[in-house]
C-alpha cells in the first residue's frame, strides 16, 4: 500500500476527526494526569529503591555491579516493580483517553472529573497490567542482551573492548554484522508480535476480556488486520518524527538568529535573560504539545481500530469484575482531585514557585572553584597515560592529571587503562599476566613527536616524579577482577613519595573505595560512578567522579548539601563545560584541558546573572559558542 493511500486511510481520518472533537478534555486529562503522577510516583519509586538497598545491606548498586543486581532475583523483582510504576503514567493516560473516546462512540456525555473517578476504580487492574508489561519487557531485554553477550564473547573477547572500538579491526566489523543480523532476527519478529497484540490493551480496559482471554482473542484476528494497524502506526509515528525534526531545525535557526541579533542590539543583561527564558519556555511548550498530539492521536488510532475494525468488543462473552479501591480512600481521592480543589492548589503552587524563582534570581551564588583534570594523563595527540601526556597537561596549566593504574604480573603499578596493551601499543599483552620488563620496551601510539622514552609504559613512581610540584595527580585504580593488593601497592608507593599529599585516589569498584578509606583516611578518596541506583547519602567516598549524564541539577544540589565535590567526566564540548560550571560542579575531567581552562577563565569574569544567562543560551542553542 502506498504512503498517500495510508495517509488517506479511513481509520486515520476517523482518529483525526475524534481528536479534533475532543481535544480540550483530552489536553486537560493529558496535563493533569502527567502532573499528578509525577508528584505521586517519584517519591514512591525513590522509596522502593531505598528500601531495596537497605534490605540488601549495600549502600549503592553502581557500575558493573548494577548488571549483577538486575539479574538477581531481588533486583529483577524490584525492577519489575519500578518499571511497572513508571508505566502507570502512560497506561493511566491511555485509560482516560479510552474512556473519553468510548463515551463519544456510545453517544454518552462525560467530563474529566467523571473520567478521573472511573480511572480511580481501575487503578488496581491498571497496576497489575503494568507489572505484567514490565515483566515481559525485562524478559525481552534479557533475551536480547544474551544475544549481544554471545556475539561479544565469540568475536570481541580476545582484547580489551576499547581496542576494538578505537582501532576497528576485522573482528569488529564481523561483530557489527553479527549484531545487526541478531537485532534484525530479534526485533522484526518482536515488532510483528507487538502489532498482533496491540489491541490487548483496549480489550482489557473496556472490561471485555481478562488478560489471557484478550491475548487469545487478539491473536485470532486476521493477520492482514494486524499488519494494517502496524503499518498505520509506523507511518503515523515516522511522520510525526519527521515533523518534529523539521520544526526543531527551523526553531533552532530562528532562535540563533534572534539571539545573535539581540546580543548586538540589547545592552541589558536582564532583557537578554528574559528573551532566552522566553525561547526556552516556548520550546518546552511546543515539546509538550507535540508529545500530547503524538500520544493522544496514537491512542485514538488504536482505540478506533479496536471498536470499528475488529469484532472483539461485540463478541465479548462477559464483563469481568473490576477491582476497586476501598470506598473511604476512593472518596477521599475524588474529593481532593475535584477541579474546585485542584485548580486553586495548582494556582497557589504556581505563585509560590514564581516567588521562589524570583528570590533565587536575586541571590545567585558565586561560582565554585573548578578544577580542570587532564583525562588519562594529558591531551591528545600525546599517547594516553604516558609521561608525554603528563608533560602536555603540565604545559597547558591543568590542575590535575588523571591517570589509570593497574598491577603487572610481578606487582609493579603501571599507568594503563585497558586490560591489555593492544589498543595503545599494538601488543596483545594482558597487563595482569605480563611482567613489567616485557612491556617496558613498548612505545605507545600515536607518535606525537615526543622522545620515545616519554611514550613508554610508565610506572606510578615515574608519574609522581614527573608531576612533583607541578601538577596534582588524580589516580584511578582500574580493576579487571578485584584485587586488594593494588590499593596496598599504590598506598605504599604514595607513602614513600614527597608529593603524597598532592594526590587523590578513586575507583569504580566499591570494595576498593572502602579499602582506600581505611588505608589512607587522610587523603581524599573518590567513587567513580558511571550508572547506579541508591541515595547519594549512602554512597562512599569523599568526592564523586560521575558520568556527564548523572550530573543533573538535583544530583549536584544533594552533593553540595553533603559537602561532597563532584568531578564530571569526560567533558570535551564547550557547551557542556559552560553548563556544568554554571550548575556548580567542582571539577571537569577532559581531553581538552586548554579549552576548559579558557572557559573557566571567561566564566570567572562574569556576574552570576550573566553566567545564568549564558547557560540558558547554551541550553536553547546547543551549538552556541
Amino acid at each position: 500500500m502506498s504512503i498517500p493511500r495510508l495517509l488517506n486511510d479511513p481509520l486515520l481520518r476517523a482518529a483525526r476527526h475524534r481528536f479534533l472533537g475532543l481535544w480540550k478534555p483530552l489536553l486537560i486529562w493529558y496535563a493533569a494526569s502527567g502532573l499528578l503522577f509525577f508528584l505521586v510516583l517519584t517519591p514512591f519509586m525513590t522509596w522502593i529503591l531505598r528500601q531495596e538497598l537497605l534490605r540488601g545491606g549495600t549502600p549503592v548498586v553502581a557500575n558493573i555491579d548494577l548488571l549483577s543486581w538486575a539479574v538477581s532475583r531481588r533486583g529483577f523483582l524490584n525492577l519489575c516493580l519500578l518499571i511497572g510504576a513508571g508505566l502507570m503514567t502512560s497506561v493511566v493516560r491511555f485509560s482516560g483517553i479510552f474512556l473519553l473516546l468510548q463515551a463519544g462512540i456510545n453517544g454518552q456525555t462525560t467530563s474529566v472529573p467523571l473520567i478521573l473517578r472511573r480511572t480511580l476504580r481501575m487503578l488496581p487492574r491498571l497496576f497489575n497490567l503494568c507489572i505484567i508489561l514490565a515483566l515481559a519487557g525485562l524478559v525481552w531485554a534479557l533475551i536480547l542482551g544474551a544475544g549481544v553477550f554471545a556475539v561479544h564473547r565469540a568475536l570481541l573477547s580476545e582484547f580489551d573492548i576499547n581496542f576494538y572500538l578505537s582501532q576497528r579491526p576485522r573482528e569488529f566489523h564481523r561483530a557489527v554484522a553479527a549484531l545487526t543480523l541478531w537485532l534484525l532476527l530479534f526485533l522484526l519478529p518482536s515488532l510483528w508480535l507487538l502489532g498482533r497484540l496491540l489491541t490487548v490493551l483496549p480489550a482489557t480496559l473496556a472490561g471485555d476480556y481478562r488478560l489471557l482471554p484478550a491475548i487469545r482473542q487478539t491473536w485470532r484476528l486476521p493477520k492482514k488486520r494486524a499488519l494494517r494497524l502496524l503499518r498505520l502506526m509506523a507511518v503515523f509515528l515516522i511522520g510525526f518524527w519527521l515533523f518534529r525534526l523539521l520544526t526543531n531545525s527551523l526553531a533552532l535557526i530562528f532562535a540563533r538568529l534572534l539571539l545573535n541579533t539581540a546580543l548586538n542590539l540589547i545592552p541589558s543583561v536582564r532583557a537578554l535573560l528574559i528573551l532566552a527564558g522566553a525561547l526556552i519556555s516556548l520550546n518546552t511548550l511546543f515539546a509538550f504539545l507535540t508529545g500530547f498530539a503524538v500520544f493522544t492521536l496514537g491512542s485514538i488510532l488504536l482505540i478506533c481500530f479496536y471498536f470499528e475494525e475488529t469484532p472483539l468488543h461485540h463478541e465479548a462473552p462477559h464483563k469481568p469484575a473490576v477491582p476497586v479501591l476501598p470506598r473511604g480512600l476512593r472518596h477521599l481521592l475524588i474529593r481532593s482531585l475535584r477541579p474546585g480543589v485542584l485548580l486553586p492548589l495548582l494556582a497557589v503552587g504556581s505563585l509560590f514557585s514564581l516567588a521562589i524563582s524570583a528570590l533565587a534570581l536575586s541571590r545567585l551564588p558565586d561560582m565554585n572553584p573548578v578544577y580542570i583534570s587532564a583525562h588519562r594523563a594529558g591531551p591528545p595527540p600525546a599517547p594516553e597515560n604516558t609521561l608525554a601526556a603528563l608533560d602536555a597537561a603540565i604545559a597547558c596549566g591543568a590542575d590535575f592529571t588523571e591517570i589509570d593504574v593497574q598491577l603487572t604480573a610481578d606487582g609493579r603499578v603501571v599507568l594503563v587503562h585497558d586490560a591489555d596493551l593492544m589498543r595503545v601499543a599494538n601488543a596483545s599483552l594482558v597487563v595482569a599476566r605480563t611482567p613489567f620488563d616485557q612491556m617496558r620496551g613498548l612505545v605507545q601510539i600515536p607518535d606525537d613527536g615526543s622522545p620515545p622514552d616519554r611514550r613508554r609504559v610508565a610506572t606510578l613512581e615515574e608519574a609522581l616524579d614527573a608531576a612533583d610540584g607541578r601538577i596534582r595527580l588524580m589516580i584511578e585504580l582500574k580493576y579487571y577482577g578485584f584485587d586488594p593488593s593494588l590499593a596496598e601497592a599504590v598506598v605504599e608507593i604514595l607513602n614513600r613519595h614527597p608529593s603524597r599529599n598532592r594526590a587523590v585516589l578513586m575507583s569504580l569498584e566499591l570494595p576498593a573505595v572502602l579499602q582506600l578509606q581505611e588505608l589512607v583516611p587522610d587523603l581524599p578518596v573518590g567513587y567513580v560512578l558511571s550508572v547506579g541506583v541508591g541515595g547519594l547519602q549512602q554512597m562512599p567516598g569523599d568526592f564523586l567522579a560521575v558520568n556527564r549524564q548523572l550530573a543533573t541539577p538535583a544530583f549536584l544540589r544533594r552533593a553540595a548539601r553533603q559537602g561532597r565535590e563532584v568531578h564530571v567526566w569526560t567533558v570535551n564540548r564547550k557547551q557542556d563545560m559552560i553548563d556544568l560550571i554554571v550548575l556548580g560542579v567542582n571539577g571537569l575531567i577532559t581531553d581538552d584541558p586548554a579549552l576548559a581552562l579558557r572557559v573557566r577563565e571567561e566564566l570567572q569574569d562574569m556576574s552570576p546573572l550573566e553566567r545564568l544567562l549564558l547557560r540558558w543560551i547554551v541550553l536553547a542553542l546547543p551549538e552556541a559558542e
